[in-house]
């Protein structure tokens, strides 16, 4: 009897013993295992709120980049010096072209004078036109076929203003020397129309005056014979350096 009640409370005793510590191991690890988890989602969440934001900047900067305009653009084509009329102007819709003349401007455009030959659908910047016809009343262009000697090393852009100059004969400079010292002006304060060709050796500047009217023919007759050149002036009003 003794014996039987000593196996029950040996029994009792390990009934009350804390469970395996294998158990308590696998518990911990559960809970570890949980807060992996945890963090992993935490991790995905940012991961996904990043590429959102991502694809939201670039579809924005897709729809910028891709937005459109109407623009005037050229229906018929206009040569240079002639007045651009309503009924030569089209709009097209265009994205990224500097410049380019917004539709609700149109009257600034109409009546102007194109400043270069326009060809047919040609989207319209305000370089390419001018507020007066070239030439104006008593105003004549004439034409030059310069040897790179004869123009500024430089080069002439429309606009600038020149000086066009008579050259002396061969034979007249060598009878009278004194003739290159004091050479004729044919026309001062022309301006530079339009400019083609470069100052190298060998080639030839093909340069448009605006003049007045009364020394276009003398002029010409010059540039036939080959004795023009131009200098280049200052504009009329520009300031002077002092010393």
């Amino acid at each position: 009897m003794s014996d039987t009640m000593a196996k029950q409370d040996r029994k009792a005793a390990r009934g009350m013993q804390a469970p395996a510590s294998g158990l308590l191991a696998a518990g911990e690890r559960r809970a570890t295992q949980g807060g992996r988890r945890h963090r992993s989602w935490g991790l995905v969440t940012v991961a996904a709120l990043s590429v959102l934001g991502t694809g939201l900047a670039v579809a924005a900067w897709g729809l910028h980049a891709g937005q459109k305009e109407s623009v005037l653009a050229i229906g018929e084509p206009v040569s240079k010096g002639q007045v651009i009329a309503r009924e030569d102007l089209v709009t097209t819709s265009v994205s990224g072209v500097s410049g380019a003349i917004p539709v609700g401007e149109i009257n600034t455009v109409v009546n102007q004078t194109a400043a270069v030959d326009l060809v047919d659908g040609q989207i319209l910047t305000s370089e390419m036109f001018a507020a007066s016809a070239v030439p104006a009343a008593g105003e004549a262009t004439v034409g030059l076929a310069l040897d790179p000697a004869r123009v500024p090393g430089a080069g002439l852009d429309p606009g600038d203003v020149v000086d066009v100059i008579a050259v002396p004969g061969g034979d007249a400079a060598q009878k009278d020397p004194a003739a290159l010292d004091t050479p004729e002006v044919l026309a001062a304060g022309a301006s530079v129309y339009s400019v083609e060709g470069a100052a190298t050796a060998g080639g030839q500047v093909l340069v448009t005056l605006v003049v007045d009217a009364a020394v276009a023919a003398r002029i010409s007759a010059y540039s036939t014979q080959n004795r023009v050149a131009v200098v280049e002036t200052a504009p009329a009003g520009a300031e002077t350096t002092g010393e």
